[in-house]
């Protein structure tokens, strides 16, 4: 029983997708959080439109909002069971989309007037929550939306692939589509963040579809991951 359990989770989460994915996550922290420190002192734009205005405050999105953290976990992970060619082509999307965020954060820093807050409903307190833990009244990192483009890369990753239920790559889209809603009617990004973040996953998403353009990436962790098999096998 134990041993059919490894092989499932085995399937699951293959051991070579563990460093790259740490390594995703990683350096999302360091351009969210580093952005912002090195952009603390420098005047923000604020990139609000008419269509921005128009659009109302709908708090029980925050749900939506808080569960996309969820799904990108799940998402990613499922990413692995399409085979290291695709997942790296992938993991190579996501990286260069990443640098491009943090190049942007650093020469155009954006921000927002968030709305005040003043009822008590439980999705109320917790928007409130999530604007104190997000910049306060000064929320900055912006354009492009991390939010919307990390929701659309984990439908773009599984479209078509025959590994994954196509019901649950529908679900991915309609899901991706209301997380990138959330941002909006939440006040957490304007539009021109959340098509920014859509047309770069796309743009590099069709870059690396060509030749082998991600074969250095994969290249790269196929090595440490092979250092780190080897260090394990000598350990036992």
């Amino acid at each position: 029983m134990k041993k059919r359990q490894k092989r499932s989770l085995a399937e699951l989460f293959p051991g070579w997708a563990v460093v790259p994915l740490l390594f995703i996550l990683a350096v999302n922290c360091l351009v969210y959080w580093g952005s912002g420190i090195l952009t603390a002192d420098i005047h923000h734009y604020d990139f609000t439109m008419n269509f921005d205005r128009a659009v109302p405050l709908i708090p029980e999105f925050i749900w939506i909002y808080i569960l996309a953290y969820v799904f990108w976990a799940a998402n990613y992970i499922l990413s692995a069971q399409r085979g290291k060619d695709i997942f790296y082509r992938f993991v190579a999307t996501d990286l260069t989309v990443h640098l491009v965020c943090f190049i942007l954060f650093l020469v155009l820093p954006t921000t927002n007037v968030r709305p005040e807050i003043t009822g008590n409903s439980l999705s109320e307190q917790m928007l409130r929550l999530i604007y104190m833990m997000d910049g306060g009244s000064s929320p900055s990192n912006l354009f492009p939306s991390i939010h919307c483009y990390v929701s659309w890369l984990c439908w773009r990753g599984l479209k078509g692939a025959d590994e994954i239920p196509k019901w649950y790559q529908n679900a991915s889209l309609v899901f991706a589509v209301l997380i990138i809603v959330s941002t909006q009617v939440l006040k957490q990004h304007y539009i021109v963040d959340a098509i920014g973040g859509v047309v770069l996953v796309e743009a590099a998403w069709r870059f690396y579809q060509k030749g082998n353009r991600h074969r250095i990436v994969e290249a790269a962790f196929e090595r440490f991951n092979e250092k780190i098999w080897k260090q394990k096998e000598q350990a036992v």
